[in-house]
């Protein structure tokens, strides 16, 4: 009787072993038959352009340091930094009692120069005649012409010293040399000036560039007047057009960097948000060597793996393992595992998998 119940028992466990198998290899093989809609690309090998990129500070274009070429106390300064100035008007006047003092006296003496050369000229002129009618002697011609050229070289000596203290005058009273902003003030009223030191700084808006800063690998790459685009972080993502005034073939005195000067081109609304010291992004674009590009969007990661899914020449997904190299915009370029003319799957519907057999829509 125990028997038959292990028999019964072992026959019900065969069945159930047989229908479980059954049902695996039924899943099995719907899975080997089903067929995954997918579109696909292309690989194209395309010349892509090598897009070097330079940091750099932006600057106005047009920019001075104001200085005098006297000596004197700072009697005012009559600008703010910030402040916007227009072409000749006084930014800083320097005390110049000393320089009118010289200038008084300088008129006096001109008077006195002038008078005695007045004199001087009678007297060559009379003697002149006199000596052409024998009437004077040579000594006494030789005379009047000394004491002539005397008063005229001391008359003309006194109005080069004039036009001396109007140059001196003149710079008592710095001007803007063009519109512009004061960016800032190097001395306080009361400060003593002297020459050469600047006083306050002025650059022109709305005239931009900037210096960048040139890898010794890439500066023979740079020519004058190639165009660029700058990106100036404070502004997100726009993009400023520009080109490339000079190039600097040198690094000797620019600490071992050679330089480029860009010149930047901006809207009238770009201009309104630019300002002196922004960090900028110098993005330029050269000839480069042929290259495979695909989306970005068509990768697959799994650790430090990048993959692709390509189409067999039996139509299945094969995941394909690849080596990428630079990305310009949405599109990544493939070093190795994709060649020119193969087939990958840009999209899919539902769930894919190595091996899968596909349906190209």
């Amino acid at each position: 009787m125990k028997s038959s119940k292990f028999l019964i028992i072992a026959l019900i466990a065969l069945g159930g072993f047989a229908l479980q198998s059954c049902g695996s290899e039924s899943k099995q093989k719907e899975v080997e038959e089903a067929t995954v809609n997918v579109k696909v690309g292309v690989a194209q090998l395309t010349n892509q352009a090598e897009l070097m990129s330079f940091s750099g500070k932006l600057e106005a274009e047009t920019h001075s340091n104001l200085s005098t070429r006297i000596m004197g106390q700072i009697a005012k300064i009559k600008v703010e930094t910030g402040q916007k100035v227009i072409k000749d008007q006084v930014l800083v006047e320097i005390h110049a009692k000393d320089i009118q003092a010289k200038k008084a006296q300088l008129k006096a003496n001109k008077l006195e120069a002038e008078a005695a050369y007045t004199n001087a000229k009678k007297d060559y002129d009379r003697f002149t005649v006199l000596f052409e009618q024998k009437s004077a002697s040579q000594k006494e011609m030789d005379d009047v012409s000394t004491q002539y050229n005397m008063a005229k070289a001391r008359l003309e000596a006194v109005n080069e010293m004039g036009v001396e203290v109007e140059e001196m005058l003149r710079y008592t009273s710095i001007k803007a040399p063009y519109n512009g902003v004061i960016t800032r003030k190097y001395m306080n009223e009361g400060d003593l000036a002297s020459p050469g030191m600047p006083l306050v700084a002025i650059e022109k808006q709305g005239e931009f560039m900037v210096m960048a800063r040139i890898p010794e690998s890439e500066i023979a790459k740079i020519k004058q007047n190639d165009p660029v685009f700058v990106k100036i972080s404070a502004l997100g993502d726009v993009k400023i057009d520009g080109f490339v005034s000079e190039v600097n073939p040198s690094s000797q005195y620019t600490g071992n960097q050679f330089e480029a000067k860009i010149v930047l081109k901006p809207t009238n609304e770009q201009k309104g948000n630019l300002y002196s010291g922004m960090y900028a992004n110098v993005l330029l674009e050269k000839g480069g060597m042929p290259s495979v590009m695909i989306p970005k969007s068509v990768l697959i990661h799994k650790g430090q793996l990048t993959g692709i899914y390509a189409v067999s020449q039996s139509q299945t997904a094969m995941l394909r393992w690849i080596r990428t190299g630079k990305t310009i915009g949405d599109q990544v370029e493939i070093l190795s595992g994709l060649s020119d003319g193969e087939k990958y799957i840009v999209s899919f519907t539902g769930k894919i998998w190595d091996g899968a057999k596909l349906t190209i829509q």
